[in-house]
């Protein structure tokens, strides 16, 4: 049986599109967890409205992270084999869970095709394969605006949350997403858990999901992917590694510091600082949890970590001199890792 589970802040005009694509599943064995995040919409009373068959959990809005956390919680109540963790901007095609089940074992976690529903009709454009992985810790869509047909059946650096197919007994091995996070990265950081672990995560592209998918910059965006990034960094990768990436690292926070005071976010970028000291206490209890396995598991993952930041909907061409650095000590420091 399979849990769906639905975050939703402000999300009712979505729920329109995504709740009717779910029960149109040929794949039946499922129940749906509708966690409502301080919505102002009526979200939640729509739902309750339209959807009786629903569970819904009215929530203060605790981000991605620990809206997902109840959605789980209520999952293992429920004794669920699984979770299908669901943004509810997004379509499901029918035969989405029909697909991911024929694949599904207790040890993978499973990411299907996510394409792009571009003006409100879906395309055959990639949203996201699953998350690329730089080793300072950047995690971007990986084949963006790639036809899907690009898209091969494959093992994945880590997933992303707009849609995943998660076994229970995985979450009950490694814990569940940091609320610390709120929001950004707290899917990196889990997946990448899970991969310290020993599971694996996998692309079924038989699997289809349509996102409305917009890219944003604003302060909130910059804040938390800028501070999430750093502590997923130090709860997950070694002392060695750290070192070895630190040159490049300063580097890297000098050219952000300069970004945030042109564009008028340097203040954000300074409390970004002071936020990663306020939370290392907490991030130094799930570090000592994932060392033993980061000891492990960390020579072997590093295939899944590459050099370059490259995204289409942030070009700049100093990217370009900036990669072949970035490049170069990679090459490098990777053999050492």
């Amino acid at each position: 049986m399979i849990s769906i589970v639905i975050v939703g802040y402000n999300s009712k005009a979505d729920l329109k599109d995504c709740l009717p694509s779910v029960f149109a599943s040929s794949y039946k064995n499922f129940k749906i967890i509708f966690v409502d995040n301080g919505s102002q919409d009526k979200s939640l009373e729509f739902v309750k409205k339209n959807f009786p068959k629903v569970i819904t959990i009215r929530n203060v809005n605790s981000g991605y992270a620990g809206g997902n956390n109840i959605g789980i919680k209520k999952a293992l109540e429920l004794k669920s084999d699984h979770v299908f963790l669901l943004n509810p901007d997004t379509i499901i095609d029918d035969n989405c869970l029909y697909e991911l089940m024929k694949k599904a074992d207790k040890n993978t976690i499973l990411q299907p095709l996510v394409l792009l529903n571009t003006n409100g009709k879906n395309t055959d454009l990639i949203n996201t394969t699953g998350g690329y992985l730089n080793f300072l810790g950047f995690s971007y869509c990986s084949d963006y605006k790639e036809n899907k047909s690009k898209a091969l059946e494959k093992d994945i650096a880590t997933a992303s949350g707009v849609a995943v197919l998660i076994p229970i007994n995985i979450l009950k091995k490694i814990g569940l997403f940091d609320e610390s996070f709120f929001m950004y990265l707290e899917d990196v950081d889990l997946f990448w858990r899970a991969r310290l672990f020993g599971f694996n995560i996998r692309l079924v592209p038989n699997s289809l999901v349509w996102h409305k998918y917009s890219f944003s910059k604003n302060r909130d965006k910059m804040f938390y992917a800028n501070r999430n990034r750093l502590l997923f960094l130090y709860k997950n990768f070694s002392a060695k590694y750290l070192i070895l990436t630190l040159p490049m690292a300063i580097i890297n926070e000098i050219l952000l510091v300069l970004y945030s005071l042109i564009n008028c976010w340097f203040w954000q970028k300074i409390k970004v600082y002071f936020s990663v000291l306020t939370l290392l206490k907490s991030s130094s209890v799930q570090r000592k949890i994932n060392l033993p396995h980061i000891k492990k598991q960390e020579r072997k993952l590093k295939r899944f970590i590459g050099p370059e930041i490259s995204f289409s909907e942030v070009e700049n061409p100093l990217f370009a001199p900036y990669n072949l650095i970035l490049n170069a000590w990679w090459s490098i420091i990777k053999r050492l890792v």
